[in-house]
């Protein structure tokens, strides 16, 4: 099995786990009685190989989903941590949305599930590993390349993430993240 095609039954297996814990929550903390069923179907279409990419949910699910308390993260900067001339090995910073406004911002969002991540990390995807590391910095001693090497603290945490669906009204793109 390739390694994408695990990544995304793994956050389609992940985001079962949700649907069932999101379906126990009062419904005070939900508009209706399963608001998560758009992200769950898009999600599990997506990772059976179907094409809902283009599919548009409701503002609703993603808010329902952070009332149910599933932590969301944004996706920010993508930086450069090393690079040769055989390539690039890049990061992309992730920080969490507290706020219900700040949901609707065009970044890409994340609902995750799992282990509970830093409020402020980054991902470093290298050899189909998506680490998630913390305290990113620029290395004391000068490198002498064009690119300004980073350094940062390792987490034994890992980070698994679904393909995207698009929110409706020129809402952010959705994905589900596992962390393990």
């Amino acid at each position: 099995m390739n390694t994408r095609r695990l990544k995304q039954l793994l956050a389609a297996t992940a985001f079962s786990a949700v649907v069932a814990a999101g379906a126990a929550v009062p419904a005070s903390a939900a508009p209706s009685a399963n608001p998560l069923a758009p992200i769950t179907a898009a999600v599990a279409s997506v990772s059976d190989g179907g094409s809902t990419a283009s599919t548009t949910l409701p503002v609703d699910a993603l808010i329902a989903a952070r009332n149910a308390g599933f932590p969301i993260y944004e996706a920010g900067q993508i930086v450069v941590v090393s690079a040769t001339k055989m390539g690039a090995i890049y990061a992309t910073e992730y920080r969490r949305v507290y706020e219900v406004d700040a949901l609707t911002s065009p970044t890409t969002k994340f609902v995750t599930v799992g282990a509970t991540a830093p409020d402020n990390f980054y991902v470093v995807d290298r050899h189909n590993q998506s680490d998630i590391v913390v305290n990113m910095r620029r290395l004391e001693t000068p490198w002498p390349q064009p690119f300004a090497r980073l350094t940062y603290h390792t987490t034994p945490q890992t980070w698994l993430n679904s393909p995207l669906v698009q929110l409706q009204d020129d809402g952010p793109s959705i994905g589900i993240a596992l962390v393990r």
